[in-house]
């Protein structure tokens, strides 16, 4: 288990920060597989051994990395939720803003796109965290859209699995260069029709 700042000196903390962002930049350039922790001890112009007082191996340090970077994307997606946009422009601005952000954070980007593959499965309560957090941030937007007779909902729940099921799937073409954020977000509005009106006329 890794040394968390909160029990580390000012000058310890600054020294694990470091370690994080040489580590964030040579993941993203080369990977994980390919890093190795004598990689990161030189970029940082240290000893191996000295990695090993903050992270127990390589894994520790990435999922530090990975920890982090998807505390960016969270932190922007609750101010997306905690805005006061009506729920309707809320929803179309939070897959915005998370296609974005994503596409921003390489290291968390390779996870979700790897991770379909099994690459990464000492995250998996990474993932499974995100997916939580992710379901209950779009639950809380459609319950706002319910209560406010936006959106006709039986069941909330569902509807925010559904939601996040699709947004997951909406990241495979951008992981592969066939489709561009500002692709996704002119697509936005037909995708957010069918969630909103469905495919059936009335």
């Amino acid at each position: 288990m890794s040394l968390e700042s909160s029990s580390l000196t000012p000058s310890q903390d600054a020294n694990r920060s470091a370690i994080l962002d040489a580590a964030r930049d040579l993941f993203a350039r080369y990977g994980f597989k390919k890093t190795t922790m004598e990689d990161i001890a030189m970029a940082l112009r240290k000893g191996k051994s000295s990695l090993y007082y903050y992270f127990k191996n390589k894994e520790d340090i990435f999922q530090a990395v990975i920890d982090s970077e998807s505390e960016i994307l969270f932190k922007k997606l609750k101010e997306v939720v905690d805005s006061d946009l009506s729920p309707k422009d809320k929803l179309r601005n939070y897959v915005i803003v998370r296609m974005q952000t994503i596409s921003q954070v390489a290291n968390y980007q390779k996870v979700l796109k790897e991770d379909f593959y099994g690459e990464y499965n000492f995250l998996g309560a990474n993932r499974k965290k995100g997916e939580s957090v992710e379901e209950a941030y779009l639950k809380t937007i459609l319950e706002v859209g319910v209560r406010n007779g936006v959106f006709n909902i039986r069941d909330i729940q569902l509807g925010a699995m559904s939601i996040a099921v699709v947004l997951r799937g909406l990241e495979i073409p951008l992981f592969r260069g066939s489709t561009s954020v500002q692709d996704l977000s002119g697509q936005l509005d037909n995708i957010l029709n069918i969630f909103f009106y469905g495919l059936v006329k009335n």
